[in-house]
């Protein structure tokens, strides 16, 4: 009875976060909500800090159901497509270059050298970046800017969110707009009129039965994502033996999930959007979004209290720089502002979150499913390389160079 009580009650607060994002018009977005709501219930006491955990939310089943979401998107990408967004991968390094930049030169003049050293890659993305800088402040004797940088890694989204979500509503109006105006315009985005290339031995199993019922769907993605596990397992090993010092940067599992996703679509082992069809869906979602929520108990009043002078400042100035030099390189490559700093953004969130407020913003601006699609496929690509690119590959190297510079 009582778990089953922590489960409606996690259920309920998700549930609130879309109704006050349906009411807001996106404004709010729920994450943002979701986010707030937990936050207030770990810091009265309401909620126990181990509550996602409890009713089943947490590892390993929100592990699962990451990598099932990541080759789901990576379905929905042509190899194409994948190839066509090096320009998302410039904008979200630039937009970074800014980040730090903006820190280095500004942030510097506001708090203590240390405490920039140590803000900085939290800031960059990633729970591994933070991992990484706290350990080294606290060997180096600052423990309350190991404190800091958790911090900063926990409350970034609440900024990040908010901003990210505003700058998709305008790049999906900007999108509709110009499919209703200027249809022609629609042939040079894109993945609009992609052709599946599906080799014959995989287009007769799909035929036959592959992909054709829920479980088979659900055991063909399944079968993907463990591919993309072992390479990424293989990887490492590899790297450790022979070359070690490039071991911390084996690709992430999730990015090799997404690329696996997207390789096996094309040659036709997976169809398009396998976990949509199998009517799991909706359920991936409440583990992955309770499981995100979960980490903000670690946060506690005393700590954000103690932190918030230096975490103004750093947020404040590494969104700037970050929005400023995201925007620049937007403008340079030929992408619309709103969709370069949403991907750059990422930086702030990531994974799932990304996702999360794509799907917001194209329910929220669509007025039937092919107007969604179309949006989804427009921008969900983009913004999930660009977190891929801040969170689990350009946030460990800054990390690896600040470490160093902290001494």
């Amino acid at each position: 009875m009582l778990l089953f009580g922590g489960f409606c009650v996690v259920i309920i607060f998700l549930a609130l976060g879309d109704l006050v994002s349906t009411k807001t018009g996106g404004v709010l977005p729920s994450v943002f909500v979701i986010s707030l709501l937990f936050l207030i219930g770990y810091w009265s006491g309401t909620l126990p800090v181990d509550i996602v955990e409890k009713v089943g939310l947490g590892a390993p089943l929100a592990y699962f159901a990451m990598s099932l979401m990541v080759v789901w998107m990576g379905s929905m990408v042509s190899v194409r497509r994948l190839l066509a967004e090096w320009r998302s991968i410039v904008i979200a390094t630039t937009g970074l270059a800014g980040m730090v930049a903006f820190l280095l030169i500004f942030g510097r003049m506001m708090i203590d050298w240390e405490t920039v050293v140590v803000a900085t890659p939290p800031l960059t993305g990633g729970p591994v970046a933070a991992s990484m800088m706290a350990q080294a402040a606290a060997e180096r004797g600052f423990s309350s800017l190991a404190v800091l940088a958790t911090v900063i890694y926990i409350f970034q989204g609440f900024v990040g969110c908010p901003l990210a979500a505003w700058c998709l509503r305008m790049e999906g109006r900007r999108l509709l707009d110009i499919r209703q105006t200027d249809p022609e315009l629609l042939r040079v985005l894109p993945d609009e009129n992609e052709e599946k290339e599906t080799l014959p031995l995989f287009a007769k199993l799909q035929n036959s039965f592959i992909n054709t019922a829920p479980f088979t769907r659900i055991a063909v993605t399944s079968a993907v994502a463990l591919a993309a596990e072992g390479t990424s397992a293989l990887m490492k090993t590899a790297l450790e033996h022979t070359l070690p010092v490039l071991s911390a940067y084996t690709p992430h599992p999730l990015v090799l999930c997404f690329l696996f996703g997207c390789l096996a679509t094309h040659v036709g082992i997976l169809d398009r959007r396998p976990m949509a069809r199998t009517g799991a869906f909706g359920f991936l979602v409440i583990v992955i979004t309770a499981y995100v929520m979960g980490f903000l108990s670690g946060a506690t009043p005393e700590m954000v209290l103690s932190s918030i002078p230096a975490l103004v400042v750093t947020i404040g100035v590494g969104t700037t720089g970050l929005v400023c030099f995201s925007a620049a390189a937007g403008r340079f490559f030929g992408s619309s502002v709103p969709m370069a700093v949403a991907l750059s953004l990422t930086a702030l969130f990531g994974f799932p979150p990304n996702f999360l407020l794509v799907d917001e913003a194209a329910r929220h601006l669509s007025s039937s499913f092919d107007e969604y699609d179309f949006l989804v496929r427009q921008m969900l690509p983009q913004m999930l390389i660009g977190g891929f690119v801040t969170v689990m590959i350009a946030s460990i190297l800054v990390a690896e160079l600040f470490v160093r510079i902290l001494g």
